[in-house]
C-alpha cells in the first residue's frame, strides 16, 4: 500500500486514498466527477507546490489540459510581480494551517496573463495525501470592469480638481446650493465676502450664508437662487444690494443666479456667482485708461490724442486761431537702447515724457505715439512762432544731461511743426505734414526742428 507522501501520478488515485469516514455513504467516482465538472479550477498540490490532480476547469484557465498540469509546480505559473505579496500569506496560512485568498496573476501556456482569486486552504498531511486545496476563479472580465471604473473615478477627481482650482482661482466669488435651498460649495472669493468657512457654510440655508439686504431700504432682499429655481433662468441681482458678512461688514454687491440642470436636465439647484462693486469700478477704471493712456509714460494714447487734436481744430476755427502740432522723434535712440539696456531705456522715455510735458500748457497735449517717438499739441496759439519756441525749448529740456544708474546720458530729439491752417484743415493732413518736417530736421543732424514758415527752422544746442 502506497504511503501518504508517495508521488501520485494516478490522478484518479488520489480519490482513493481519501479517508473514507462516511463508509460507502460518500460515492468518491461522483465526488471526483462533480469536482472535474466545476465551473471554478481545483487543484491539489503536495507540500512542495506538486500538482496531484486538477480538474477541467482549471487546466483551460492556464490554457493546459489536466494532463499537462499534473506534477507540474503551481507557484511557476504565477507572474513574478505576485509572488513576493502572495509568499508572505502563504507561509502564514501553512503555520496557522488556515485559508488565504489573494488576487494573483496566472502566466497561461501561450505567455498571455490572467487576472485570478486565489482561495487556498492548508491541509494537515498527517490526515491526507495533499498539502493544500486551492480553488482558482477567473476575475479577468472583473478587472478589466473595475480598472475601467477606477480609471473614470480618477478622471471625474482630476475634473472634479481642476474645477476647484480654477473655480478658487477667479475674481468672482461662486456659491451653489441644493433644490432646497442649502449651501453645497462655496470658492475661496465666496468664503473671502461672506466670511463663511466653506465647510462650515456648506448644509445651512442659502440666506444665512449669503446674507443680502436693499441697499435703500435696509430690508432683506428677495432670495436669487429659489428665483432662478422656480424661474429655470438666469435673473440678475437688484442694483444696490448690500452683502452682510458673518462679521457684520458690509459691501455692495452686484450677482446673477442660475439654475443647475442635472444628467436628466431636471433643475437640481442654483449657482451664484456676485462681486464687489467697488472692485469692479476699479477694474472698469483701470480698463477704461488702458484704452486712452500709454501704459509706460501715462501719458495719451494717439486715440485719445487724435480726439483732441480733432476738438481743438474745431475750436481754432471758431475763434479765429491756429493749432500746432509737433512730431518728437528721439535722435539714435536704439544706441542708448542697446548700449545701457532696455530697463534704462524705459526710465529714459519716462524722462522725456516729464520734460515735455513741462514746457508745454496744461490745456495743451502730449502724447507717446510708439516706441520713442511723441506728438504735442498746441491749442489756440496766435502765432506759429508759439509753436517755434516750443519746440526750442522742448529740445533743450531733451538735451540736458541725466544720471541714470550711474551712466551719465545725453539724449537728442528732431521735431517736424505742422500748423492749422496753414499746413492744413484737418487731423490726416496736419499729422502728415509734421511726419514729413520730422524727417526734414533729421536730415540735418540732431536737435533739429523743422516748420515749413521761412525762416523757421534751425538747431538747438545743447
Amino acid at each position: 500500500m502506497r504511503t501518504q507522501r508517495t508521488r501520485i501520478t494516478d490522478r484518479g488515485s488520489i480519490w482513493q486514498l481519501l479517508p473514507k469516514n462516511q463508509g460507502d455513504k460518500l460515492d468518491y467516482e461522483n465526488l471526483k466527477q462533480l469536482c472535474d465538472e466545476f465551473p471554478l479550477g481545483i487543484i491539489l498540490c503536495d507540500e512542495s507546490g506538486r500538482c496531484l490532480y486538477s480538474n477541467h476547469a482549471y487546466a483551460q484557465i492556464l490554457g493546459y489540459t489536466p494532463d499537462d498540469i499534473l506534477d507540474m509546480d503551481w507557484h511557476t505559473s504565477l507572474y513574478i510581480e505576485d509572488v513576493a505579496q502572495l509568499d508572505e500569506k502563504w507561509q502564514q496560512a501553512v503555520l496557522t494551517h488556515t485559508s488565504l485568498q489573494n488576487d494573483v496573476r496566472l502566466i497561461r501556456s501561450n505567455g498571455t496573463l490572467i487576472w485570478t482569486r486565489l482561495h487556498a486552504t492548508m491541509m494537515n498531511t498527517a490526515d491526507y495525501p495533499f498539502a493544500s486545496l486551492l480553488m482558482v476563479e477567473d476575475i479577468s472580465e472583473r478587472k478589466t470592469t473595475e480598472d475601467i471604473l477606477q480609471q473614470m473615478e480618477n478622471a471625474l477627481f482630476e475634473e472634479k480638481e481642476r474645477a476647484q482650482v480654477t473655480l478658487d482661482s477667479i475674481g468672482d466669488a461662486v456659491l451653489a446650493t441644493d433644490l432646497a435651498g442649502n449651501i453645497t460649495y462655496l470658492n475661496l472669493e465666496a468664503e473671502r465676502l461672506t466670511g463663511w468657512n466653506r465647510l462650515q457654510a456648506i448644509g445651512n440655508p442659502l440666506l444665512t450664508v449669503f446674507n443680502i439686504i436693499d441697499g435703500e431700504s435696509r430690508e432683506t432682499a428677495p432670495n436669487p437662487a429659489n428665483k432662478a429655481i422656480l424661474e429655470n433662468r438666469t435673473v440678475e441681482l437688484a442694483i444696490g444690494c448690500i452683502l452682510i458678512s458673518k462679521d457684520g461688514s458690509e459691501v455692495e454687491i452686484e450677482d446673477s443666479a442660475a439654475p443647475i440642470h442635472n444628467r436628466d436636465q431636471q433643475v437640481s439647484g442654483a449657482v451664484i456667482v456676485f462681486h464687489n462693486v467697488a472692485k469692479s469700478n476699479v477694474v472698469m477704471e483701470k480698463t477704461n485708461r488702458l484704452a486712452w493712456y500709454d501704459y509706460l509714460t501715462g501719458l495719451p494714447n494717439l486715440a485719445l490724442f487724435n480726439e483732441r487734436l480733432s476738438q481743438s481744430i474745431g475750436m481754432a476755427y471758431r475763434h479765429n486761431k491756429r493749432v500746432a502740432l509737433l512730431f518728437l522723434d528721439m535722435d539714435d535712440f536704439k544706441k542708448s537702447n542697446d548700449t545701457y539696456g532696455h530697463l534704462t531705456g524705459d526710465v529714459l522715455l519716462k524722462s522725456v515724457a516729464e520734460r515735455v510735458t513741462q514746457c508745454i500748457r496744461t490745456t495743451d497735449t502730449v502724447c507717446r505715439r510708439s516706441g520713442d517717438e511723441f506728438l504735442i499739441l498746441l491749442g489756440e496759439i496766435e502765432l506759429p512762432e508759439d509753436a517755434v519756441l516750443v519746440a526750442r525749448q522742448i529740445l533743450s529740456a531733451i538735451a540736458m544731461p541725466q544720471r541714470v544708474n550711474d551712466n551719465d546720458i545725453t539724449l537728442a530729439a528732431s521735431i517736424g511743426i505742422s500748423v492749422y491752417p496753414d499746413d492744413g484743415l484737418d487731423v490726416t493732413t496736419l499729422m502728415t505734414c509734421a511726419d514729413r518736417f520730422m524727417y526734414l530736421a533729421k536730415e540735418n543732424g540732431p536737435n533739429q526742428f523743422y516748420y515749413s514758415g521761412s525762416p523757421h527752422t534751425g538747431k538747438v544746442e545743447p
